[in-house]
């Protein structure tokens, strides 16, 4: 679909249009007056005039075909006004009205769903409902009811996107006193037709749009977002989100660790890494993210190099910006003793560096200090603490170094004072708060060095064996093997119907060894005590199997038998399994196994497909991965290959169609270096089959 006739209309009708500018109808007109745009028909059937304008009394009498009709009119009129508008060939909409899904009652879902309807039936491309409308300040074309958005402002090339209409005109503010200005400012409402992803593609298209800063709070489309973050990835333009609602919604779930861990949180975590977007925690920060983009190609990364008047303000920036996720790299030798030829007296010249307040006495030696600063490959860029009349003092010093400044300067003043605009003009940047600056610069400076994850699924020419129809789940041993073909090492294992067999398999395997009920009717085996571990004799295997099998028989699932496996020694437990989000599809969950899976709830998640190199970094990111690389003397562990395994769980699953509702491997028993990693349990969840259709023959 084209969104042009919506965002950048060349005439637009009305309809519900009032003479009282401060009434939703109204606003509309009186901006797009102000804003001198000239095919603009206001219809209204009881005045012959609007706002100075000729009315008219119905669309029908709109003397051309325009590109965009407002509807300002009651819910229950909108249906009929649009219907009229098609008639006419007119191509888009913008319904404000409310009462539609967001009430959650069964007329309001049922009116969205007949305004869904009639969009897909007629091709009509209808923003909202209940949204407030968008203002395009690149053309000066108003087509909201909020007066935050005012004919006259400066344009620029950030967009607003927001499905919020009151966060929409909040983060409007907050970013135009940040000193961003805007191409678009757009709010989605209801997203009936058009949805987010929609006017993601739109902007990313957009030759005056070089960045975007998006309110989110639900998408409905996860390759759609996907597709078009990519686009602006591909096109060089910030896509910067803030996500609203960090709730572990879905983390009750009975089944597995794995969809323990992996809530909605966890899923726009993955899905904006994969997409390479930049991730605003705050709302402040949503709208620094824009002003940073602002200062273009200076800022490669998120490494600072801090020239403080103040230790102590040199201390908080560091923790700041440590705690945000950027870095204060510690300076090269060479740089340091240049730092302190310049700097009168004793001062700190590692990074942070302390000028002290000697500055107040001579401040020459400060471009040369930003210059030496500047000058290592891990510096990207340099934070300037120079509150109050210590800038204005140093301003022509700074000016200066950033005239010839191929990285970033930002200056930091806690007191305020300093003129944003005036330091635009020269390239510098400007904060008045230490950890809102910290929290940007880490942001953008990860967005920066971040790659947008476009793995590739394997090639494979295994195959999952026939799924039961009559289960909801398959037994460890069936999943195990299935995995298997996958190339997933497995632990070898002997399954056991009866206890003549019990002895002579116990044998078989060896001891020490471990005894598990096979049922794909439980999953936490542990919880009703139907695993035993290190078994050293025969009578001991028996013994387990017939006190198991007892205990099976009183619970009344189905038994396929107890499997016997050797008692693995040493190795490192880890997780990793894969649920099915409904908006981004498969996302795969790596974190510690064992106990410290729920203790620790130590987990990193990615979407599908994961290579073994992603793999390898899922695990390198955890909080806990010192146990996997030799904490306090253990041998190192076997990571490349366990990556190995992680991935190929991974190309199993997206070979198992959808059929699959999740698998999990816990643990994942990684061993010392050289000796590999081996699946020691597995989960596989199965949905309903889908039912054979059959076509009556006449």
């Amino acid at each position: 679909m084209t969104l042009l006739p919506l965002l950048a209309p060349r005439s637009i009708a009305v309809i519900g249009a009032s003479d009282n500018k401060a009434r939703i109808g109204g606003v509309p007109v009186d901006l797009l007056i102000r804003a001198k745009f000239e095919r603009l028909y206001p219809v209204n059937p009881k005045s012959p005039a609007v706002q100075g304008l000729k009315a008219y009394p119905a669309i029908e009498d709109v003397p051309e075909t325009v590109d965009l009709v407002v509807v300002a009119v009651s819910a229950d009129a909108t249906l009929d006004q649009l219907e009229r508008a098609h008639a006419l060939g007119i191509p888009a909409a913008i319904v404000y009205a409310s009462g539609y899904a967001e009430t959650n009652e069964a007329d309001g879902i049922a009116r969205q769903a007949e305004l869904t309807a009639f969009a897909e039936r007629t091709g009509m491309v209808v923003a909202g409902p209940n949204c407030m409308g968008n203002a395009n300040f690149t053309d000066a074309v108003f087509t909201t009811f909020g007066q935050s958005f005012q004919p006259g402002e400066t344009a620029g090339n950030t967009a607003l996107l927001t499905q919020s209409g009151n966060m929409c005109a909040t983060l409007f503010r907050m970013a135009r006193r940040a000193g961003v200005t805007f191409s678009h400012v757009i709010n989605t409402g209801n997203e009936a037709n058009v949805d987010f992803s929609d006017y993601l593609d739109f902007l990313a298209a957009d030759a005056s749009t070089h960045s975007a800063l998006c309110y989110v709070e639900e998408l409905r489309d996860g390759a759609k977002f996907l597709a078009a973050a990519a686009r602006f990835r591909a096109a060089g333009k910030l896509l910067a989100v803030y996500k609203v609602g960090a709730s572990e919604k879905g983390a009750a779930a009975a089944r597995s660790h794995t969809a323990a861990l992996a809530g909605d949180t966890a899923a726009y975590d993955a899905a904006f890494l994969k997409a390479g977007v930049a991730r605003a925690s705050e709302l402040s920060t949503l709208s620094d993210l824009g002003y940073l983009h602002t200062l273009g190609d200076k800022i490669g990364g998120g490494n600072c190099a801090i020239l403080s008047i103040s230790g102590a303000a040199g201390a908080i920036l560091s923790d700041a910006l440590s705690l945000a996720g950027g870095d204060v790299p510690t300076l090269p030798d060479a740089v340091q003793q240049g730092l302190a030829a310049q700097i009168p007296g004793h001062s700190m010249v590692s990074n942070p560096v302390d000028m002290t307040g000697n500055i107040v006495n001579a401040n020459d030696f400060l471009s040369e200090c930003i210059r030496l600063v500047l000058e290592p490959d891990d510096i990207d860029v340099v934070l300037l603490y120079l509150p109050g009349v210590f800038l204005k003092n140093a301003l022509d010093q700074v000016e200066k170094a950033a005239a010839t400044a191929g990285k970033a300067l930002i200056v930091i003043d806690t007191f305020a004072l300093a003129d944003r605009d005036a330091l635009a003009k020269a390239g510098i940047g400007y904060f008045d708060d230490f950890d809102r600056a910290a929290k940007a610069i880490a942001a953008y400076g990860a967005w920066k060095t971040a790659r947008a994850q476009a793995t590739a699924p394997a090639v494979t020419t295994a195959a999952w064996p026939q799924l039961p129809d009559d289960r909801s789940a398959l037994s460890e041993t069936e999943g195990k093997e299935a995995l298997a073909l996958f190339g997933v090492p497995v632990v070898r294992d002997a399954l056991v119907t009866t206890a003549q067999e019990a002895r002579v398999q116990a044998e078989a395997v060896g001891f020490p060894l471990v005894a598990k009920l096979v049922s794909p009717d439980v999953a936490h085996k542990t919880e009703h005590g139907l695993i035993r571990l290190s078994l050293q004799t025969a009578d001991a295997a028996v013994d387990a199997f017939e006190q198991m099998m007892a205990k099976a028989r009183s619970m009344n699932v189905h038994i396929e038998g107890v499997t016997f496996e050797p008692m693995l020694q040493g190795g490192v437990e880890i997780l990793a399994g894969v649920t099915r989000d409904p908006v981004f599809g498969w996302m795969l969950t790596v974190g510690l196994g064992g106990v410290w899976t729920e203790l620790m709830k130590d987990a990193t998640h990615r979407l599908l497909p994961v290579d073994a190199a992603g793999a390898e970094a899922m695990l390198r990111s955890l909080k806990g991965f010192g146990l996997l690389d030799g904490y306090r003397g253990a041998p190192k562990a076997d990571v490349a290959q366990a990556a190995k395994a992680i991935a190929a769980l991974g190309d199993a699953v997206l070979a198992g169609g959808s059929r699959l509702r999740e698998v999990e491997v816990n643990p994942l028993l990684v061993m010392p270096q050289g000796k590999g990693a081996v699946a020691v349990d597995a989960l596989v969840l199965l949905t309903e089959p889908e039912p054979v259709r059959t076509r009556e023959v006449a």
